[in-house]
């Protein structure tokens, strides 16, 4: 899958009094890098809403490799899992200059019907037909 890249650097409100990331924060890092990856695909949470779903965060998975902190710039890959079901999305947090790793986490996303919020048991197909040729570009 082709990978989107989202650059950053750590505001001083993301740190605690040692200047290092609170770990709750990372999440927000994954969900402004899974907006530019939208953006990649020229899609936005606007677009599925319109269509007529959402996609939730089902389940967030995060691993910690070394602390993050203020002023650092970050480079944050996000990938793609094939998976036609759920939306599967892999993160690897790394720091902009060293490139050494930082973070590296997978949120999961189910289609819920907007009006409805009833869980849908596929991602729409037109989304999904939407990703993949993106994805090739």
């Amino acid at each position: 899958m082709k990978a989107v890249v989202y650059r950053m650097r750590v505001p001083f409100y993301d740190v605690d009094s040692m200047r290092v990331v609170y770990h709750g924060n990372y999440a927000k890092y994954f969900e402004e890098a899974r907006c530019a990856y939208f953006e990649a695909c020229g899609l936005s949470y606007g677009d599925m809403e319109e269509v007529g779903f959402l996609l939730p965060v089902v389940s967030l998975e995060i691993r910690y490799v070394r602390p993050c902190v203020f002023g650092q710039e970050l480079e944050i890959t996000v990938r793609r899992e094939e998976n036609d079901n759920l939306l599967v999305l892999r993160y690897d947090i790394r720091d902009a200059k060293t490139g050494e790793r930082c973070c590296r986490g997978t949120t999961r996303h189910a289609a819920v019907d907007a009006e409805r919020r009833e869980l849908l048991f596929e991602l729409p197909p037109p989304f999904l037909a939407r990703l993949k040729e993106a994805e090739k570009a």
